[in-house]
């Protein structure tokens, strides 16, 4: 619970602060814990953040396999799922990759759906590949941004329908 309190605060105050502009102090008057609690569980703030996007990583949807992911059906519902957990979080994701809009955050973020979604190809050509998955993930994390800060302007379906059309025109 003290742990929660400390992140949740962490949250608010990013709201409106960049995290260099944060305290220690600031977390724990804001949380209502003790300096000494902090220090209990976190050498520093980044550990704190980084604890944060942690937990958003792990507690992403899982991927389908990758042999089941040829399926637009599934891969659709795949989105749909992914989506659905963004607008569940919505502050959450409005302050890692809107308002702070960390590069460190978003090349974790990044990799994690290469790692969990990208599909083994027969092209010979790897690295190019790699870089039209990348290109994906990039760009739809990109307009995922223009959708959280929009206030989600429609449905996750709709959404997920959007971003996996234009993958398709990229990967095809």
């Amino acid at each position: 619970m003290t742990k929660k309190m400390m992140k949740d605060a962490l949250l608010e105050l990013l709201e409106t602060k960049a995290l260099e502009k944060i305290t220690v102090t600031d977390i724990c008057e804001k949380a209502d814990v003790n300096r000494s609690t902090f220090y209990s569980y976190y050498e520093d703030i980044s550990q704190l953040l980084l604890e944060i996007e942690n937990d958003v990583l792990n507690n992403l949807p899982a991927f389908p396999d990758s042999s089941l992911a040829d399926s637009d059906e599934i891969f659709l519902a795949t989105l749909v799922k992914f989506f659905d957990y963004v607008k569940g979080n919505d502050r959450l994701f409005r302050v890692l990759i809107v308002q702070r809009n960390s590069s460190e955050f978003n090349h974790r973020l990044v990799n994690y759906v290469m790692e969990r979604y990208r599909k083994p190809t027969a092209s010979a050509d790897k690295t190019a590949d790699r870089y039209a998955y990348v290109y994906c993930v990039s760009g739809a994390i990109g307009i995922l941004k223009e959708w959280v800060n929009g206030n989600f302007p429609m449905s996750t379906r709709d959404f997920a329908q959007i971003v996996m059309n234009i993958s398709a025109k990229v990967i095809s």
